[in-house]
C-alpha cells in the first residue's frame, strides 16, 4: 500500500532549528530539588511502554544506592496549592493535567531520564540528580513514554505529539452511524531525537494524534494512530514502511508485542488489534461486545507467556454505573481465553481504564470503577486477592521485592504485599494524583510523574516507611 503524503520533509529543517532552541544543558537549574549525587544504573534501550511487554518496568542496580529528587516542568502546579485555588486559577482540574501534567511513565536509559508533558516538552534529566540535560518542544502535547533505542551516536529518543481534541467536521460523524473520525488538531507526528542532545533526527507528520506509545521491533517503529490506521516505519530513519487501516482511532492504548506480533486496542469502534510488524498485515482482531465509552481505546495491554492482558468496562444496571472486566486473549489468535468482572461502580471520568503489569504469572492491576487493587491468575482469571483502596486507580502498579506499589488519583501512593494484598503502607505526595503514569523501579528508586507536573525519585524505603514528601 502507498503512503499518503504524511512525512512533509521540507519541514524538517525548521523543526531541527526549533529543537537546537529548545534543546540545552543546566547543571544547577532551578526546577529540580536533590537530595543525592549517587549515580544511578539503568537499561541501554527502552522499547516499550512499561519497558517489556508484560510492563514490569524494573531494572537490577546491583549494589546501587537508592536517589530521591524532585523535578517540575515549567508552569507546573505550585507546591502546596489547594485544590480551591487550583480551580480559580486553571479553571479546572482537568484543564491542569492537560495543560502541565506528565500524562504517563518515563523511560530510564542509560542515565537518563526522559520525561513526555502535556507542554509539549520531552525533558532529559540526569537520573542521579534529577538535573536538565535538554528538551525538546513537539508543538503539541506529548503523551507517549519516550522509547529509546540504537547504539552510541545513533541512539534515538521517540516521542508522539498530538491531542485528545476533534475538529468540528471531525465531531459531527458521531452522529452519523458507521462513519470513521480521526482524532487530533494542531500539529501531530512521531519524533525522533538524538539522545545526547535533544536534537530532531527525523519527523514523520501525520493527520491524526499519535498519543499512544509506539513499539520498536526489529527496527520498525509501530504505532496506533488517530486518523483510523496502525504505521510501520524505519525507527533509524523515519521512512515509510507500511499502514493497515483499522477504522478504531487509536488513544492511551499503548501497544504491547508478542514476538513480531504488535497489539493494541482502538475506540470507535470498540476492538483489539494484532499486526505483524514486519509486514504490516492484520494478523487478528476483536470486537467484545458491550464495550463502554473509550475503555478499550484507552488500556495499554500487557502479555506474557503469549497472553494479552486488557481490561475494558461495561455498562451496569443503575445511574452512571459500570462494570470493571478483566480479558485476557492468545497472543497469537485473538482467542478469548477468561473474562473476569473485578466489580461494579460509578462510571469514571475520562480513561475508564487501570493499566495491568504482569509478573511471575500473577496479573497486578487497579480499578477506577471499584477504586481497589487486585492480583490476578495470568492463566485463570481467577481473583488471587483484592484489597479496597477507596481511591480511584488508573496507573499500572510496580513490584518491588515482596512489595507492590500502587499509585492512585489522588497522588497517595500505596505498598501492599505482593503475595496476600495486606496494605503495607501509603505515601502522600501533595503534588497531584496519578493516571494512566506507570512507575518504573531502579534497584532500590522509585520514578514516576504527577498530573501537575511533577517528576520524583523517591526511595522504596521511603515508600514503605509511608512518610509525606515535603
Amino acid at each position: 500500500m502507498k503512503a499518503r503524503p504524511a512525512v512533509r520533509r521540507s519541514i524538517v529543517a525548521g523543526f531541527a532549528a526549533l529543537a537546537s532552541l529548545s534543546g540545552c544543558s543546566h547543571k544547577k537549574p532551578q526546577d529540580s530539588e536533590s537530595t543525592s549525587k549517587t549515580a544511578l544504573a539503568s537499561p541501554h534501550t527502552w522499547p516499550l511502554y512499561g519497558l517489556n511487554a508484560a510492563h514490569d518496568a524494573r531494572y537490577k542496580d546491583a549494589g546501587g544506592k537508592a536517589v530521591q529528587w524532585v523535578f517540575h516542568v515549567p508552569g507546573a502546579v505550585p507546591k502546596g496549592m489547594k485544590k480551591a485555588a487550583i480551580k480559580k486559577t486553571y479553571v479546572s482540574i482537568t484543564a491542569v493535567r492537560d495543560l502541565v501534567g506528565i500524562p504517563i511513565g518515563a523511560a530510564v536509559a542509560d542515565g537518563t531520564v526522559y520525561v513526555p508533558d502535556d507542554n509539549g516538552f520531552v525533558y532529559a534529566l540526569d537520573a542521579s540528580n534529577g538535573h536538565m540535560r535538554w528538551k525538546f518542544n513537539a508543538l503539541n502535547q506529548i503523551m507517549t513514554t519516550p522509547l529509546v533505542a540504537g547504539t552510541g551516536a545513533n541512539k534515538l529518543v521517540y516521542v508522539g505529539g498530538g491531542n485528545s481534541t476533534f475538529s468540528y467536521t471531525q465531531a459531527i460523524k458521531f452522529g452519523h452511524k458507521g462513519a470513521q473520525v480521526v482524532r487530533g488538531t494542531d500539529v501531530n507526528g512521531i519524533y525522533a531525537l538524538h539522545a545526547a542532545t535533544g536534537k530532531l533526527a527525523w519527523v514523520y507528520h501525520t493527520k491524526g494524534e499519535d498519543m499512544p506509545t509506539p513499539a520498536i521491533v526489529g527496527g520498525t517503529l509501530v504505532f496506533g494512530n488517530g486518523d483510523g490506521h496502525i504505521y510501520g516505519l524505519d525507527a533509524a530513519t523515519g521512512q515509510f514502511k507500511w499502514r493497515v487501516g483499522i477504522k478504531s482511532f487509536v488513544s492511551m492504548s499503548s501497544a504491547t508485542v508478542y514476538h513480531n506480533i504488535v497489539i493494541m486496542g482502538g475506540t470507535h469502534p470498540s476492538a483489539f488489534y494484532a499486526v505483524n510488524a514486519k509486514t504490516g498485515k492484520l494478523v487478528w482482531h476483536i470486537a467484545p461486545k458491550g464495550v463502554f465509552s473509550s475503555s478499550m481505546g484507552d488500556c495499554a495491554p500487557a502479555q506474557a507467556q503469549g497472553i494479552v492482558v486488557t481490561q475494558f468496562e461495561q455498562k451496569a444496571k443503575g445511574h452512571r454505573r459500570a462494570k470493571s472486566v478483566e480479558m485476557a486473549l492468545d497472543a497469537k489468535t485473538g482467542t478469548v481465553l477468561w473474562q473476569t468482572t473485578l466489580g461494579t461502580g460509578k462510571v469514571p471520568p475520562r480513561n475508564k481504564d487501570a493499566v495491568p503489569m504482569i509478573v511471575g504469572g500473577t496479573i497486578y492491576t487497579g480499578s477506577p470503577v471499584t477504586a481497589s487493587a487486585y492480583a490476578v491468575d495470568l492463566k485463570s482469571g481467577k481473583v488471587l486477592w483484592h484489597t479496597p483502596l477507596k481511591v480511584k486507580m488508573k496507573a499500572a502498579p510496580s513490584v518491588s521485592g515482596s512489595h507492590v506499589i500502587f499509585p492512585v488519583g489522588n497522588g497517595a501512593i500505596f505498598v501492599v504485599n505482593r503475595k496476600t494484598g495486606k496494605l503495607e503502607s501509603k505515601y502522600m505526595t501533595h503534588h497531584g494524583g496519578f493516571g494512566p503514569q506507570n512507575g518504573v523501579v531502579i534497584g532500590q528508586t522509585y520514578l514516576i510523574g504527577s498530573n501537575f507536573g511533577w517528576m520524583y525519585a523517591l526511595p522504596i524505603k521511603t515508600l514503605l516507611g509511608g512518610a509525606k514528601s515535603s
